[in-house]
């Protein structure tokens, strides 16, 4: 009985052995898989409220349903679900309002993309903004797309390819616009 016994835990540290040894990589290609750093976010924030403020004052709300921020390969935050940012003016009142399925905001590049679904209202201007992307530049204080867009003003639509404009999307300029509608007032 005792010589079972020693048989079974010697075929169980074999067995063991074998199985570690053939996990070991054998390529120079494996090696750098097994070596490389992962590529999960280090942290998640679930249904997260996040405010801007400068010099005291909220200039910024997001409410995001999942924020991940990660730091390899590249330092980015992504945030995902419903999206909605809420942008006041000095003294407190909504200027804008921002909606996206996603969001990609890279601080080393200082660029913001918003994918999905991207809807902006300029309550001041009465303005609609309505594409599948919308990359905002903070360097240079350009807001760019290169999707289909349509643009809503109290007084006509317009539609087209790619898009370029200042940070307020005032002064913008479609870039292959495809057409415009005026709206008679009634």
């Amino acid at each position: 009985m005792r010589f079972l016994s020693c048989l079974f835990k010697f075929f169980i540290v074999l067995f063991l052995l074998l199985a570690i040894l053939g996990c070991q990589p054998s390529t120079l290609e494996e090696i750098k898989k097994v070596t490389e750093q992962d590529t999960f976010p280090i942290a998640t924030i679930k249904n997260a409220s996040v405010y801007y403020s400068d010099s005291g004052r909220v200039t910024m709300h997001i409410l995001a349903p999942i924020i991940k921020n990660y730091i390899h390969p590249n330092e980015v935050t992504i945030l995902e679900g419903d999206l909605k940012g809420n942008f006041y003016d000095s003294i407190g009142n909504v200027q804008s309002i921002i909606y996206a399925k996603y969001a990609k905001l890279d601080d080393k590049n200082a660029k913001l993309e918003l994918r999905k679904d991207v809807k902006v209202f300029n309550i001041i201007d009465n303005t609609e903004f309505y594409s599948e992307e919308l990359v905002w530049n903070r360097r240079s204080h350009i807001i760019t797309s290169t999707k289909f867009i349509r643009i809503v003003t109290p007084d006509k639509i317009i539609w087209g390819e790619g898009f370029s404009s200042d940070e307020e999307l005032k002064n913008y300029e479609i870039l292959h616009p495809k057409g415009e509608l005026y709206i008679d007032n009634i």
